[in-house]
C-alpha cells in the first residue's frame, strides 16, 4: 500500500522574511511535510489584502539550511500567497508548467508579533495571507501573539504542528479560514483554547499633532465585547480560534435589497 504523501505547506507573514517567529515556525513543521517559505522582503503590518499590479515584484530564493526553502518577495502577504498558490505551484521561478512543487495542502501565515483579533483582523496583513489562501482553495490559518513577548510562541507553533501532523486541516471547509490568537500570557497562567466569534468593538482612536504630523493611537474596550468573542477571551488568557468566510453577503440585506428592487 503507498504511504501517504506528506503535506505541502505554505507559510507567510506580515513581519518580513527575516521573522525569527516564522522560521521558528518552519523548522518545527519540515519533519511533517514540505515546507516553502514567502514573505515579504520588509514588515507589511496593517496592509489588510493590499497586493500589487502597478509594478512587477522581485522574487529571491534565500538560501536556508534548515530543512525548508524560503523566498523573499517586495511585496504584500496576499502577494506572496497569491503567487506561491498561482504561479510557484506550478512554474517555480519559471514561466512554463511543470517546474513547481505541485499544489499546496495547507498555508499559515504569522505567527505574528501583536494580536489580530476582532477588528484588527480586517486591518492585519497577517490574517489576509491566510485570506488569500482560501481565496485558492487552500486551507489559510493565521497565528498571532498578543504582545511582543514570545511566552506563548511554543504553544503556537505546537498548535500548528498538531493541524499538520494529525491533518486537522482538511477540515477546514472551503471559503474558510482560521484566525487563532494567542493571549498575553505565561505558559502557566495560558488556559487553553477556545472556539469564538469575531468581535466587533471598534478601537479607541484618537489623533495626537506634533511637529505638523498626525499620530494615530488607541486601544480596544476588551472587556466590553460580547463573552463568546475573540477579544473578550483573548483578554481573560485564552488562545481564540476564530473561523471567518470568504463571502460576505449579508442575506438578510439581500432579500431586502431585492424586494425595494421590486417595487
Amino acid at each position: 500500500m503507498q504511504e501517504a504523501r506528506k503535506p505541502r505547506i505554505l507559510i507567510t507573514n506580515d513581519d518580513g522574511v527575516g521573522s525569527a517567529n516564522m522560521h521558528a515556525l518552519a523548522g518545527a513543521l519540515s519533519p511533517f511535510g514540505e515546507v516553502f517559505v514567502f514573505a515579504p522582503k520588509s514588515e507589511q503590518s496593517g496592509v489588510s489584502h493590499a497586493f500589487t499590479v502597478r509594478r512587477g515584484l522581485e522574487v529571491k530564493e534565500i538560501p536556508c539550511n534548515d530543512g525548508y526553502r524560503v523566498f523573499s518577495m517586495d511585496g504584500t502577504p496576499a502577494d506572496c500567497t497569491k503567487f506561491a498558490l498561482g504561479h510557484f505551484a506550478s512554474h517555480g521561478l519559471e514561466v512554463t508548467a511543470g517546474h513547481g512543487p505541485g499544489a499546496f495542502d495547507v498555508c499559515f501565515s504569522g505567527v505574528n508579533v501583536g494580536e489580530n483579533s476582532g477588528v484588527s483582523s480586517l486591518y492585519s496583513g497577517t490574517v489576509a495571507g491566510a485570506r488569500e489562501a482560501a481565496l485558492w482553495g487552500v486551507p489559510g490559518i493565521a497565528l498571532s501573539l498578543r504582545g511582543t513577548g514570545v511566552a506563548l510562541l511554543p504553544a503556537a507553533i505546537d498548535f500548528a504542528v498538531k493541524i499538520v501532523e494529525k491533518r486537522l486541516f482538511e477540515n477546514i471547509p472551503a471559503g474558510i479560514f482560521w484566525n487563532v490568537n494567542f493571549p498575553k500570557a505565561t505558559a502557566e497562567t495560558f488556559k487553553g483554547f477556545k472556539a469564538t466569534r469575531m468581535a466587533l468593538g471598534m478601537f479607541t482612536d484618537h489623533y495626537s499633532h506634533d511637529g505638523g504630523l498626525w499620530q494615530l493611537d488607541g486601544d480596544k474596550l476588551w472587556d466590553e465585547q460580547p463573552v463568546d468573542s475573540d477579544d473578550y477571551l483573548l483578554n481573560q488568557g485564552y488562545a481564540t480560534v476564530t473561523p471567518h468566510r470568504i463571502d460576505q453577503t449579508d442575506e438578510k440585506s439581500l432579500k431586502e435589497i431585492n424586494e425595494m428592487l421590486e417595487e
